[in-house]
């Protein structure tokens, strides 16, 4: 069982999170209201946020980050009626762990549900070892799951920092879009393209503290790669 917190503008949907995910035991809060959210996430200890981008007299992707503020993590599913790339690409970006378009399939939420509740529970029973990874430029923050970066603390979702560590691991080998899947979506369903938004927002976090080129390359037809960039030749 977990204490999941919903939040959407639409009764009937909460009514509907509160009975689907009811019938497997989760305990869920709703509310319509984003003030009653916050509150509640600094007064009751939340397992998993539910969180519909439509929200009145709040941005969705903004209150998504004030999460994150308030307990980096813990776990967020946004459910949305957009579909289109860019907002799925921008909501996984700013912070959330899972993206549903509605209409949705009560099935495929609780699957998802259960695959963010388990990596989650597996994060917090010391799954990630103590010592920090440190390559090149970038460190693998363990204890805070963010990444170091010349200084800067990079603020990672739970899934940019498994793919992160999974490229680490493998650093140099080539890994496909299966094997990533494989080892940083852990009993969870997903597809080739999730694998590359998830990568095209982890590529762009770092750079952007990065002195020179890329750490993580793609091969077209084949993967990515986690490498340290090649030196720039010094014209004389």
């Amino acid at each position: 069982m977990a204490t999941v917190l919903a939040v959407d503008k639409d009764t009937f949907q909460l009514d509907l999170l509160v009975y689907v995910l009811g019938t497997r035991g989760h305990r869920v809060h709703p509310t319509t209201d984003p003030e009653v959210a916050l509150d509640m996430l600094q007064s009751t200890v939340i397992e998993l946020v539910i969180l519909e981008t439509a929200m009145a007299r709040q941005d969705g992707l903004r209150f998504c980050q004030q999460i994150r503020q308030i307990n980096p993590y813990t776990p967020v599913m946004i459910v949305s009626e957009r579909q289109d790339e860019e907002q799925i690409v921008r909501a996984l970006e700013l912070a959330a762990d899972d993206y549903i378009v509605k209409p949705y399939s009560p099935r495929t939420l609780v699957a998802k549900v259960q695959a963010l509740l388990r990596r989650a529970n597996l994060n917090r029973g010391g799954r990630w070892p103590d010592e920090n990874m440190k390559i090149g430029e970038i460190s693998l923050d363990f204890g805070r799951m963010g990444a170091v970066i010349n200084g800067h603390n990079v603020r990672l979702t739970r899934q940019e920092f498994s793919v992160l560590n999974a490229l680490m691991e493998n650093a140099g080998r080539v890994l496909s879009r299966d094997q990533l899947m494989s080892l940083a979506w852990v009993d969870q369903v997903v597809t080739r393209k999730a694998v590359d938004v998830c990568i095209y927002g982890l590529r762009k976090k770092l750079q952007a503290y990065l002195s020179g080129g890329s750490y993580i390359q793609a091969l077209r037809g084949f993967g990515y790669k986690f490498e340290m960039p090649r030196p720039q030749a010094v014209l004389q």
